[in-house]
Protein backbone atom coordinates (compact mmCIF):
# COMPACT_ATOMS: atom_id res chain seq x y z
CA UNK A 1 0.00 0.00 0.00
CA UNK A 2 2.86 2.37 0.83
CA UNK A 3 4.39 2.01 -2.67
CA UNK A 4 1.00 2.73 -4.21
CA UNK A 5 0.63 5.87 -2.09
CA UNK A 6 4.11 7.02 -3.07
CA UNK A 7 3.27 6.58 -6.76
CA UNK A 8 0.12 8.62 -6.30
CA UNK A 9 2.04 11.34 -4.48
CA UNK A 10 4.36 11.54 -7.49
CA UNK A 11 1.34 11.83 -9.79
CA UNK A 12 -0.03 14.65 -7.62
CA UNK A 13 3.33 16.46 -7.77
CA UNK A 14 3.38 16.08 -11.55
CA UNK A 15 -0.13 17.53 -11.89
CA UNK A 16 0.88 20.48 -9.69
CA UNK A 17 3.98 21.00 -11.87
CA UNK A 18 1.87 20.90 -15.05
CA UNK A 19 -0.46 23.53 -13.63
CA UNK A 20 2.54 25.84 -13.06
CA UNK A 21 1.80 26.66 -9.45
CA UNK A 22 -1.82 27.69 -9.96
CA UNK A 23 -2.94 24.73 -7.84
CA UNK A 24 -1.60 22.85 -4.83
CA UNK A 25 -2.23 19.15 -5.51
CA UNK A 26 -1.91 16.35 -2.97
CA UNK A 27 -2.78 12.68 -2.62
CA UNK A 28 -4.88 11.95 0.45
CA UNK A 29 -3.73 8.57 1.74
CA UNK A 30 -6.63 8.40 4.19
CA UNK A 31 -9.33 9.65 1.81
CA UNK A 32 -7.86 7.74 -1.19
CA UNK A 33 -8.44 10.84 -3.34
CA UNK A 34 -6.46 13.49 -5.13
CA UNK A 35 -7.11 16.99 -3.78
CA UNK A 36 -6.42 20.29 -5.54
CA UNK A 37 -6.52 23.73 -3.91
CA UNK A 38 -6.71 26.82 -6.12
CA UNK A 39 -3.90 29.36 -5.59
CA UNK A 40 -5.26 32.26 -7.63
CA UNK A 41 -7.79 34.85 -6.37
CA UNK A 42 -11.15 33.14 -5.86
CA UNK A 43 -14.11 34.12 -3.68
CA UNK A 44 -13.84 33.69 0.10
CA UNK A 45 -13.64 30.06 1.07
CA UNK A 46 -11.39 29.25 -1.88
CA UNK A 47 -11.84 26.52 -4.42
CA UNK A 48 -11.05 22.92 -3.58
CA UNK A 49 -11.73 19.94 -5.83
CA UNK A 50 -11.12 16.22 -5.40
CA UNK A 51 -11.35 13.02 -7.39
CA UNK A 52 -10.34 9.38 -7.18
CA UNK A 53 -8.19 9.46 -10.32
CA UNK A 54 -6.04 12.02 -12.16
CA UNK A 55 -8.31 12.30 -15.21
CA UNK A 56 -11.34 13.15 -13.10
CA UNK A 57 -9.25 15.62 -11.08
CA UNK A 58 -8.16 17.41 -14.27
CA UNK A 59 -11.83 17.67 -15.27
CA UNK A 60 -12.81 19.17 -11.93
CA UNK A 61 -9.90 21.60 -12.08
CA UNK A 62 -10.86 22.77 -15.59
CA UNK A 63 -14.48 23.21 -14.52
CA UNK A 64 -13.36 25.33 -11.56
CA UNK A 65 -10.98 27.35 -13.73
CA UNK A 66 -13.87 28.21 -16.06
CA UNK A 67 -16.18 29.04 -13.16
CA UNK A 68 -13.69 31.45 -11.57
CA UNK A 69 -12.32 32.90 -14.84
CA UNK A 70 -8.82 31.56 -14.31
CA UNK A 71 -7.59 32.36 -17.83
CA UNK A 72 -8.50 36.03 -17.51
CA UNK A 73 -6.55 36.19 -14.25
CA UNK A 74 -3.59 34.18 -15.60
CA UNK A 75 -3.18 35.99 -18.90
CA UNK A 76 -4.96 39.25 -18.27
CA UNK A 77 -7.80 40.50 -20.38
CA UNK A 78 -10.43 43.05 -20.78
Amino acid sequence: MEDEDEDRRRVAAHIEWQKQGAWVVVWGAYTRRYWAFARWPVPPGGAVVHATDPEALYGEMRKTEREYDFLRWRYGGR
